[in-house]
């Protein structure tokens, strides 16, 4: 089971519901387990940069399989030469919380970014979507 527009315009619908709760304005991105992009909402009032760092974020959670946070412990982003940077992968690649890989089965089928909050409160964002799938 791969992730399907009207998945994700349930996730999108869930996240919105929770952003709201929290008091943030945020943009949530869905994507495929290749990153590609299926959805994307960025709340009236958001900031427009919102929407590409929750595109980012879902992008490197699917990729990576794993949350964006995560990724750094392959090498501190700010130093060169000693991990991921810019200069040598993408300009996709974050390791700012707030992306999260979804998972059907133990199998990463796509990921969730959001960004417009804390980072705490992107994350709770990213896990109220996620709930969508299984109601």
């Amino acid at each position: 089971m791969g992730i399907t527009l009207d998945t994700a315009k349930k996730m999108l619908s869930a996240g919105k519901k929770e952003a709201r709760k929290l008091g943030i304005l945020c943009s949530i991105a869905i994507v495929d387990d290749n990153g590609w992009l299926v959805a994307l909402h960025r709340m009236d009032g958001a900031l427009i940069p919102t929407a590409d760092i929750a595109r980012d974020k879902a992008w490197t959670a699917a990729v990576f399989k794993m949350p964006s946070s995560t990724v750094g412990q392959f090498g501190n982003p700010s130093s060169p030469g000693s991990g991921f940077n810019t200069q040598n992968w993408n300009d996709r690649l974050t390791t700012i919380p707030g992306g999260l890989p979804v998972e059907s089965d133990s199998e990463v089928i796509g990921a969730v970014g959001v960004c417009g909050g804390t980072p705490e409160q992107d994350v709770n964002v990213c896990k109220a979507a996620m709930e969508a799938i299984h109601d």
